[in-house]
């Protein structure tokens, strides 16, 4: 697998979240679109894009919306990799948090995850991994 800058930060940071998954897709023609939602006001976000080995996105900032990651044809069987680092900038609240969405395959995935950074300023490390399974 390819190693990009926020995976490499992703590897030496021990403020990291991670979620693993798999996501039923038909083999078709049908685009699987996929959504990213860093927290809140007060959070800025940086996000790699990895499937299998080939780079989709490098250092894309903030939200990620209707990021179209392939078809069912080009996708089944393999791995999609997402290395985003959120940093709090809020004055409020030190959660930091991701919110995670795939559409086109059997139903709609959706996951949310959350991490408590010690100060403003601080980041969180999340990678989410989703193994894309063939649903026919």
């Amino acid at each position: 697998m390819s190693t990009t800058p926020l995976k490499k930060v992703f590897a030496d940071t021990t403020g990291k979240t991670n979620h693993y998954d798999e996501y039923k897709i038909d083999r078709n023609d049908t685009p699987i679109v996929m959504n990213l939602f860093p927290g809140t006001t007060g959070q800025s976000a940086v996000s790699d894009v990895i499937i299998d080995s080939s780079k989709k996105g490098s250092n894309i900032q903030g939200a990620i919306s209707n990021f179209t990651l392939g078809t069912g044809n080009t996708l089944v069987n393999r791995f999609l990799e997402v290395y985003t680092i959120i940093t709090d900038v809020s004055t409020v609240t030190n959660l930091t948090s991701l919110d995670f969405s795939l559409t086109g395959g059997s139903m709609p995935y959706r996951y949310k995850m959350e991490r408590t950074v010690q100060e403003q300023g601080d980041s969180a490390a999340y990678k989410i991994t989703i193994f894309f399974t063939d649903f026919s």
